[in-house]
């Protein structure tokens, strides 16, 4: 039998030999300013048994293995006040670098709806590479940005779920 590296993982008689990660954020995050910013995670799901083969610190999805990815993100979107139509968008940036044909726009009118607007992309990436899911706002009067709701008796509705899969 050949020796494992860092890539090939065994857990339960279970050989892992794809990428994969579900990343998340239990907390609001507002557009404070009409520049880009990075949303931020703060959980990620063990849904290896405590086997990640992709890892992150607060914003930073860090790839460990080179290959290709499929990546789907639900933001959950929202606004504070307001009634006139106001766009939120949301995009991928791979080591500092915007990917094209990314972003995703909603547009949001009533501060009691929120909306979760799902973005994919199947993307190359290599080992030490830097993904993180970016987002503006058309302005920063309304409050608008991701919305995470802690209802009574349920689980947390986190304001972001990424999923990261490698799919070679």
């Amino acid at each position: 039998m050949a020796p494992r590296d860092d890539n090939e993982r065994a857990l339960g008689g279970r050989d892992y030999r794809k990428a994969f990660g579900q990343f998340s954020s239990n907390k609001t995050q507002r557009i404070s300013t009409l520049k880009p910013v990075e949303v931020l995670f703060d959980a990620q799901s063990d849904a290896g048994g405590n086997v990640h083969t992709i890892d992150f610190d607060k914003g930073d999805i860090i790839i460990k293995q080179s290959g290709m990815y499929l990546i789907i993100a639900g933001p959950q979107v929202g606004k504070v006040r307001g009634a006139s139509p106001r766009w939120i968008d949301l995009w991928l940036r791979v080591n500092n670098i915007d990917v094209p044909n990314s972003n995703i726009r909603a547009v949001l009118i009533d501060p009691e709806e929120k909306t979760v607007a799902i973005m994919n992309s199947v993307l190359p990436l290599n080992r030490g590479d830097t993904l993180n899911i970016v987002m503006a706002a058309e302005t920063i009067e309304e409050g608008m940005g991701l919305e995470a709701i802690a209802p009574d008796g349920e689980p947390t509705i986190p304001s972001i779920i990424v999923t990261v899969v490698q799919l070679d």
